[in-house]
């Protein structure tokens, strides 16, 4: 509880602390959905995505203070779940305590805290904590879970589906038959409210990129806004040394953590095709931090705290935007140079795993 709370508050001080995006952004739509519940003949995607606003909309005060406090404990939440994921899953303690503090102060959630009004933050608490409740074979308040969190974002479903293609990997077909029936009961669910919205009130998707499937999708339209290179630094910012740390750590990571990463490739690659690719990618952090902070985790005693620091510290710009904040690219640097070192020394050593709680996959 100390560290959710400590989580919290940082969170919560970067929020406040974050500058207004100098851009448009979905705020209008989800504020509009927060004081109306429904807005007839609503042509944009957002208007679809209706839990938290209309959860936040009941709730007394400000809009931007609640959408701040929203953001900041969902992305506080979601560092705990996945450091219980990471115990779960069989690595230490240490590499769980590592595991939550850069999933709270990673890209995705600093960015949720620069530019609250998306249902993002809670999509990156459902991922681990679906996971967590699907591995410990408790599928009836998974799917309960996903059938609630489906009408924040049809990512809520992207879990499950990848649990089953797990449980395919290892031939449990009885818990994968189980877990596929929980799965399309939460996308029946998410097209129930599309046709719902779409019959009842005349909503669309009008002019948005994510449903142009055939001719390239959110992907082409965010490509042709930015140059090649603006495009891969965009990637690679947004995980930064955890592009090199985690394929290191893959190999050695415990089996059932390997088999949920290739699992979600799938679900990755839609996911960047249909939505901003840099943003989308974020969604699945909870299966590439434990592996890549397992290989962190082989630094000498401290220094793996100073490479989270350094990746935490180039995400107060990156992500959060604090323009008084100096610039990412040393914090970077560092952070990717001692990336390198902990490949090498994880490379000489054997790899330790505490025992793993019981699971079923």
């Amino acid at each position: 509880m100390k560290t959710f709370i400590a989580i919290f508050a940082l969170l919560a001080c970067v929020a406040f602390l974050a500058p207004s995006p100098d851009r448009q952004t979905d705020r209008s739509v989800y504020e509009a959905t927060a004081s109306r519940w429904v807005i007839p003949d609503c042509a944009d995607l957002h208007c679809f995505r209706v839990l938290v606003p209309w959860t936040l909309g009941v709730l007394p005060g400000s809009s931007a203070v609640k959408w701040r406090i929203y953001a900041a404990l969902a992305n506080a939440a979601a560092a705990m779940v996945l450091g219980r994921l990471c115990l779960a899953v069989g690595v230490s303690g240490h590499i769980a305590a590592l595991s939550t503090w850069t999933a709270a102060f990673g890209f995705g959630s600093l960015y949720t805290l620069y530019d609250p009004f998306s249902s993002d933050p809670l999509m990156y608490l459902l991922g681990p904590l679906l996971t967590l409740l699907l591995l410990r074979g408790r599928l009836a308040i998974a799917g309960w879970i996903g059938v609630i969190g489906v009408l924040a974002k049809e990512f809520t479903a992207a879990p499950i589906f990848i649990f089953v293609l797990a449980a395919a990997l290892k031939r449990q077909w009885s818990l994968m038959w189980r877990a596929l029936a929980t799965a399309n009961i939460v996308f029946i669910v998410w097209l129930i409210l599309q046709f719902w919205l779409m019959l009842r009130y005349n909503y669309s998707y009008g002019n948005s990129h994510s449903v142009r499937l055939g001719s390239g999708g959110y992907l082409r339209h965010w490509l042709s806004e930015l140059s090649p290179r603006g495009a891969a630094s965009a990637i690679f910012t947004e995980y930064g040394a955890l592009w090199l740390l985690a394929p290191a750590g893959f190999l050695s990571a415990p089996s059932v953590l390997r088999r949920l990463a290739v699992a979600a490739i799938p679900p990755a690659l839609i996911f960047a095709y249909v939505e901003q690719p840099d943003r989308a990618l974020w969604n699945f952090h909870y299966l590439m931090i434990p592996a890549a902070m397992l290989v962190a985790s082989r630094l000498p005693a401290g220094w793996p705290w100073v490479l989270v620091g350094c990746f935490a510290f180039a995400n107060l710009r990156l992500g959060a935007q604090l323009t008084f904040v100096p610039a990412a690219r040393l914090a970077l640097l560092a952070s990717v140079v001692m990336a390198f070192v902990a490949i090498v020394r994880h490379l000489r050593q054997p790899t330790i795993l505490s025992p793993a709680e019981a699971l079923t996959l």
